[in-house]
């Protein structure tokens, strides 16, 4: 059975809609739908006020209006905004508008290189620091694309002539319209130091760019998953000195949430465990509490769950699910694809509701 017709089953059995065939018994899967009143929603309808800007964002890309896009990006940047989720309005808005280029396959380099197509008509069109910016970050997406995941040693030499030919041309476009003080530019300038190999560089470029905006938790995590060791960090004190850090300039905004959203980098990058890392897990639980009481969208909660299961709390994971976690937004869990997030999420909520069941279980004895 398909995770879709876990809830559409579910809910044909608890309205009556029985079907011809004797019902089978519940799944797990159905049974912790139905215990704990568990339903599903996408990253990207988790706030319903914002939906109707989704959706412009969305016919303004199928209509390859970027200026439109700019328009709006510029608009939520001036706002200030941060939205329910913790994120910036302007990076929702950036989201909404390239969901379709961001969420190509990695492997599938022709499609990127096809669809770059409407960044370079507009940066032609409308040469500027912020074109140039777009274009550049979207032929280094593609870059990499072209290049593939695998280790060196293994990457054909015409895929590393096309990777560093598209990152060329990526410099050659930011470097054709510079301006530090715009902030579009000064992110692209910040992400391509990641190809130069060096810490301090790339800290050096981050820090330029974090003072454009010290509450853009997109770019504290992204900054956190690349100095992590794995990629340019020296050990796990680089992502714990950042971590703390960043609450000290942004305690009043998040209290100790930049704390676990940083430390929630370790999920996402590397094989390693709690105790490879400096991780507190006691600022992590209140990181996330912090950031639920001024940030309550679904996706918060479900970062928070992550982490406790990363972490092996399966005592607070449980304590989540009995008392607070009811949506599951299955972009925030790992997997290459939908269908594997939502598995990962539902064996993790399954494994909470197993320390129910024993907490249960003991009562009753």
């Amino acid at each position: 059975m398909g995770f879709k017709d876990i809830f559409s089953t579910l809910r044909n059995r608890m309205f009556g809609r029985a079907e011809s065939a004797p019902a089978e018994p519940l799944s797990p899967q159905e049974q912790l739908v139905r215990d704990y009143d568990l339903y599903l929603v996408d990253l990207y309808d988790e706030i319903p006020a914002l939906v109707p800007q989704r959706d412009a964002m969305r016919i303004a890309w199928g209509n390859g209006d970027f200026e439109a896009y700019q328009r709006a990006f510029e608009a939520a940047r001036a706002g200030g905004v941060i939205a329910e989720s913790g994120r910036p309005h302007y990076s929702l808005v950036k989201d909404w508008f390239f969901e379709p280029f961001l969420e190509l396959p990695d492997e599938e380099a022709p499609a990127h290189e096809d669809m770059l197509k409407p960044f370079r008509a507009f940066f032609q069109r409308s040469p500027s620091p912020f074109s140039a910016a777009t274009y550049a970050d979207a032929l280094r997406v593609t870059a990499f694309a072209r290049r593939g995941t695998a280790y060196g040693r293994f990457v054909r030499p015409e895929q590393w002539k096309s990777y560093e030919e598209l990152l060329k041309e990526a410099d050659d476009v930011l470097d054709s319209h510079p301006d530090p003080e715009n902030f579009s530019w000064r992110m692209s300038d910040y992400r391509r130091a990641a190809n130069e190999g060096s810490f301090e560089i790339f800290k050096a470029r981050f820090e330029r760019a974090w003072l454009l905006d010290r509450y853009n938790v997109d770019l504290c995590r992204a900054h956190a998953r690349m100095i992590m060791p794995r990629w340019l960090g020296r050990d796990a004190q680089d992502l714990e000195n950042f971590a703390r850090r960043a609450v000290e300039l942004t305690r009043e905004r998040f209290g100790l949430g930049l704390y676990a959203l940083i430390q929630q980098a370790n999920t996402d990058v590397g094989d390693h465990e709690l105790a490879d890392t400096l991780c507190d897990p006691a600022l992590v639980k209140q990181g996330f509490e912090d950031l639920l009481a001024r940030f309550p969208a679904p996706s918060v909660m479900n970062l928070y769950a992550d982490m406790l299961e990363w972490m092996g709390d399966t005592e607070a994971l449980a304590d989540l699910l009995e008392t607070r976690f009811r949506v599951m937004v299955p972009q925030i869990w790992y997997g290459d694809t939908r269908g594997e997030k939502i598995s990962y999420v539902f064996d993790t909520l399954l494994e909470a509701a197993d320390v129910l069941e024993q907490r249960r279980a003991r009562k009753r004895a």
